[in-house]
This record gives C-alpha cells, structure tokens and sequence, in this order.
C-alpha cells in the first residue's frame, strides 16, 4: 500500500474541506454573469468535468482511473488495488452583449477534488469537494423621471453554494452497480438593490438580502455493463435525486440617506430568520458504447423540476430544466510506448440544454461544443487532463442578454496500486 501518497492525499483533502467549511467566503465562486443573479445562481452540481471535452457525459461513464461523481454508481469500476485522486479547476471566460453593449468577464476556480478507492471486490468509496452553484453579476439601469430627473438601478449579487459529496457503490450482481450520494451543501448566497438620484429630495436606498443554505441532499445511481469482448462493452446508467429541503438562513437589510449624508438610515433589519431551500427532484439516463480499443461515445439526458424550487417560501418562478449531450473519444495507441501524439486521447463532444431562467416567460436554451485531450505521463498511470468549450446561451431580442462562454477545464489524475508489494531481485 502506498501508504505516503494516501496520508498526503487524506490531508490535502481534509485541509481543503475544513477551510470551506469554516471559511466560506473561500469557497465562493467569483463570477461575471447576469443570468447568474436567478434560483441559486450558475448551476454546476451535475457536471463531469473530467469530461467536459465530451460534452459532459457521465451517466453511462465507467473508467477504472477517474472519480465519476455524476453516476454514483460508477465508483465500483475502480480496480480492486486501486487508488484514483483528481484535482481540477478551471477558467471560465463571458462576452455578454445586448443590442446596444457589450461586457467582457471571466473567473477561476477549482472545480472537483475527489477520489475512489475499493474496499472489496464488490464495494468502492468516493468522495470530495466540488461546486454546486455560483453566482456573480453586476447590472446597471438608469431612467428619467421628471421630479427626481435621472434615477440610477444597480443590482449586484455574489456567493455560491459548494457540496462536500461521500458516496459508495456496489455490485450486487455481475454487471450491475449500485450506488449513492451523500453531499453536504454549504454557502452563502447575496444580491443587493440600491436606487440613487442627483436630486436632493431623493433618498439614496439600499436593500441587501442573504441566504445561508446548509444541509444534506441525497443522489441515486445505477448502471448495467454488457461486455461483449475485451475492448467492446455497453453501459447503461440512470441517475435520481429526490425532491429536499435544505436549511436557509435568510437575511435583509434596508437602508436610506439623503445625498450629501453620510451616515444611513435603517429601516429594516432581519437576521437569522430560519427557512428552508427546496430543491426539486432530478432524473437523468445515458449510455456509453466502447466499440474496439480505439473509440468510445457516449449519450446524456438530464432533465429537472426548477419549476418547484423555492427559498424560504418564495418561489421564483423558474423553468423545468433539460440537456442532451453526446461525446466521444479517440485513442490511437493504448499501449504505453510509442509517440507522444499516439498516447494521447482526443475528445470532441456537444450538448444542447433549456436552463432554468425565465425571462420575460421566454425559456432560454444555451448549446456547447466543446474538445478535448487526456496526455498520460509516461512510465505512470497518471495523466493531465485539458478541456475546451465554447457555448451561448440567451438572446439579444426584446431587449435580452446574449452570453458568449469559454470554459477551460485542466486536471490532474493520480492512479496508484495498492497492496503490490515491490520485489527486488
């Protein structure tokens, strides 16, 4: 057993854990998006980034060297002396534009941190950190009143939620895995509203609202492996999470002054008011084909009942979600040896998605095609994984927003053989 790397990866993981736990303005997410000011903000929980050259897939995705937290269920394909760590982050860049503006943005994070480890040949843990959501915007407006002349709208938002995920899987019967989910939500969610004027009759007024959510959120998973030969398999998997409420704390404050004041009247104050934030029930279901040594794809479809979610009892008025994604993957040589290029694997995917937001009752699709390539280091089993999308989402009709996204992803996957004892000769 390598005993060094596990202590090494279990601290890592513990100090980053206790630092999002009793830090949280660490774990949140500073991004530039104004479609991120709705629900919880920019939805990232359900997302493979490993995968992210491939579209995303993950619900019929099985590999003996990754941590595949979207499928539970996956976790058991991990080899029995096997230990798999990944660590990823990466930089997500905006153009958002109406018909008259444009606004340049970008943020950079770490994304996943997680591992596997099988405890029989029949039962495999995974755990680790990732986000869930993250919000950041800042939106300007102005109108013209003929008392007060020129009135002045900023709406600002920031935070996220993050989810500290233990999850286990096993195989009941030949080809079948089972798994769950057990994810801890933490964050703190914030937007602000102030109105201003030149004019001296008018009070300059701030509202800021705030919520922390914390609790448990359960996720389900299974998948079913027809191997046919060696290197030809099929595998089905399916995801569920019911619908759960989480603790939310919900802060408000709404302040006032004169221009020329400096010193704010507070009209309202509330703290720690107690709630709950629902979030609603998920399905998904995909599957991926390895057609010889060579090729691999796959297909997802997930699909989401925002239209239920609420915080501390106030719906937003939200849509149902939906995506497809398909990928696929290229490797030209899966031996050790060869040439730098023939080791490598080539990825391309794409993914087509109805978000939650609901403008205007406009829903507001956003599609992504992205690639991708997975470089293994020689003489290891470890690798550096590099993703690549660019996608859109929204609009510049009836006076919307239209978002142009970059996102790069680059990981790190350390695989190590357990109780292999190294003979010398």
């Amino acid at each position: 057993m390598r005993f060094t790397t596990l202590r090494y990866i279990g601290t890592l993981m513990f100090f980053i854990a206790n630092m999002l736990l009793h830090h949280p303005t660490i774990a949140q997410t500073r991004i530039s998006s104004p479609y991120s000011r709705f629900g919880v903000g920019e939805l990232l929980f359900n997302q493979n980034f490993r995968n992210l050259g491939m579209g995303g897939i993950g619900i019929g995705y099985r590999s003996n060297n990754s941590v595949n937290s979207v499928n539970p269920a996956s976790y058991s394909a991990v080899d029995s002396t096997s230990f798999v760590f990944e660590a990823t982050g990466f930089s997500h860049f905006y153009h958002a534009q109406t018909a008259t503006q444009s606004q340049l943005g970008n943020y950079t994070s770490l994304s996943t941190l997680s591992l596997s480890f099988p405890v029989t040949r029949w039962l495999a843990i995974g755990a680790g950190v990732k986000p869930f959501s993250a919000m950041g915007y800042k939106v300007n407006n102005q109108i013209f009143d003929a008392t007060f002349g020129q009135i002045n709208f900023t709406y600002e938002g920031s935070g996220g939620i993050n989810q500290l995920f233990f999850g286990t899987s096993v195989v009941p019967l030949q080809g079948l895995s089972l798994g769950v989910n057990a994810s801890y939500l933490f964050g703190d969610l914030s937007r602000s509203a102030s109105v201003s004027s030149d004019s001296t009759g008018f009070f300059l007024t701030n509202q800021i609202k705030g919520h922390r959510v914390r609790g448990w959120h359960l996720g389900f998973g299974a998948q079913y492996e027809f191997v046919f030969s060696e290197n030809r398999y099929i595998t089905l998997g399916v995801i569920y999470g019911m619908e759960t409420s989480v603790g939310s704390e919900r802060t408000e404050t709404i302040r006032r002054r004169l221009p020329g004041v400096t010193v704010f009247d507070t009209t309202l104050h509330i703290l720690a008011d107690a709630g709950s934030m629902i979030l609603p029930m998920y399905f998904g279901a995909g599957i991926t084909g390895r057609i010889n040594e060579h090729w691999m794809a796959g297909f997802d479809f997930q699909t989401q009942n925002w239209a239920n979610f609420s915080i501390n009892n106030q719906n937003e008025n939200l849509n149902n979600t939906f995506q497809y994604a398909f990928g696929v993957r290229y490797r030209p040589s899966p031996r050790t040896f060869g040439g730098f290029f023939t080791r490598l694997e080539y990825k391309a995917g794409l993914r087509f998605a109805q978000n939650y937001l609901n403008i205007n009752n406009q829903p507001q699709n956003e599609f992504g095609i992205s690639f991708g390539v997975y470089m293994p280091i020689r003489r290891t089993n470890n690798g550096i994984n590099l993703g690549f999308e660019f996608g859109q989402r929204g609009s510049t009709e009836n006076n919307l927003i239209k978002e142009n996204l970059f996102r790069i992803n680059l990981g790190v996957n350390i695989y190590e053989r357990w109780f292999i004892r190294t003979r010398f000769f």
